[in-house]
């Protein structure tokens, strides 16, 4: 009878060497939700294709993994994605990545960690200038 996959995973790392079983520890737990990010953004018109391909490379690049990824059919340079990382410092560390590159505005970031939504400074001006 052939064993369980989880019984050979359990096996496998019992029989790790210490400096790897030490590494597995530090990995979350899979039952507890992962921090995510929901990320709104303004790509840049003149190359939409470009500047959406930096971000996802750069997402990858983080280590986070893309949950969902939605563009406006309407105004394609608006793009709104959905992902997370095994620790909400990542996430952290992509926004200031996409706010330092190519021509990519953050409208919007919120992080499943924040009680409240982190707006970008120029627009948050912008908004209490029209109010």
């Amino acid at each position: 009878m052939k064993e369980s996959s989880e019984a050979n995973f359990a096996r496998a790392l019992v029989n790790l060497p210490n400096h790897l079983r030490a590494t597995c520890a530090l990995l979350p737990d899979l039952a507890m939700p992962l921090p995510t990010l929901q990320l709104a953004l303004r790509l840049d018109c003149a190359d939409v294709f470009g500047s959406l391909e930096w971000v996802l490379a750069s997402a990858r690049r983080t280590g986070l993994s893309l949950r969902q990824l939605q563009v406006d059919s309407e105004r394609g340079h608006l793009v709104n994605l959905c992902c997370d990382a095994p620790v909400a410092d990542l996430l952290h560390l992509f926004v200031r990545r996409v706010g330092y590159g190519v021509e990519v505005k953050i409208v919007d970031a919120e992080f499943s960690d924040d009680l409240d939504a982190v707006p970008v400074a120029a627009d948050a001006e912008a908004e209490m200038a029209h109010a």
